[in-house]
């Protein structure tokens, strides 16, 4: 198996739209595993589709990747939000990056949002965490990039740990925390010129957005200036692979009390 793509999910009625787009952006063979409370929706549950994998979970987001990724087949890892799309040929042009690098090399992958003016989010320089006041910290390593979407050997992700589940609820921050982690470890980073990824945006608390805001800005955000302003905090590198089991199984933010 040459990729596993991972996807925390509620908005069944996109997966088989994002299932489409991987059939045209990646022509080797991959599966991809929903992590969501919700089943399959009847058009992934054909016999003709068997490279789809449900693990049912009421967890956060990160949680819920976190557990994908133990249960992934795949030599290299990407993920993907429901609310958006995989560009045509864009993963083809990642694996061509990585033939006959290290296990460490890691494709950063460009994306957009929304129907809005993108131009800023199609520089190299956007891709810079510094570049951002809520990652501009103390102890950030410099010329560290963000991670929202890439590829990544199965291997360094595992040896790593992974995402941090226990700290971190929603995507950004964990996904920088990892991008950081990975740059210590010795891991090379490749931008991808070509955009890898279209998600939607919703800002603030419009449509189902409003958990994962008061996620990132309640939880994750001062998680993540606290870590980094740290020095020995922000050494780290290594996490248990299993550190999903340490945040709740219920995300309440989403879910509410069972």
């Amino acid at each position: 198996m040459n990729l596993t793509v991972l996807c925390p999910g509620i908005r069944t009625g996109n997966w088989e739209k994002l299932y489409n787009s991987i059939i045209d952006s990646y022509k080797g063979e991959w599966e991809i595993i929903f992590i969501s409370p919700y089943e399959l929706p009847k058009e992934l549950k054909t016999t003709k589709k068997n490279n789809v994998k449900l693990i049912n979970d009421w967890g956060s987001p990160i949680r819920c990747q976190q557990r994908g990724l133990c249960e992934a087949e795949g030599e290299y890892i990407t993920w993907a939000a429901d609310d958006g799309t995989f560009l045509p040929n864009a993963l083809n042009i990642a694996f061509d990056k990585v033939k006959g690098k290290d296990y460490k090399t890691i494709v950063m992958g460009k994306y957009t949002e929304g129907s809005g003016n993108t131009n800023s989010m199609l520089g190299n320089y956007y891709y810079y965490l510094n570049h951002h006041d809520a990652c501009n910290l103390p102890f950030m390593p410099p010329e560290s990039l963000m991670l929202n979407v890439g590829i990544v050997s199965r291997q360094l992700l595992v040896e790593l740990g992974g995402w941090d589940a226990e700290s971190f609820e929603v995507c950004p921050m964990a996904y920088n925390d990892f991008a950081v982690r990975a740059k210590r470890w010795g891991a090379e980073f490749i931008i991808q010129d070509e955009l890898m990824f279209k998600c939607s945006h919703l800002p603030g608390h419009e449509g189902d957005h409003g958990p994962i805001h008061d996620g990132q800005i309640y939880r994750d955000q001062p998680k993540f200036t606290l870590m980094y302003s740290d020095e020995e905090a922000s050494q780290r590198t290594v996490i248990p692979i299993d550190n999903w089991k340490k945040a709740p199984e219920r995300w309440t933010r989403r879910w509410g009390k069972a």
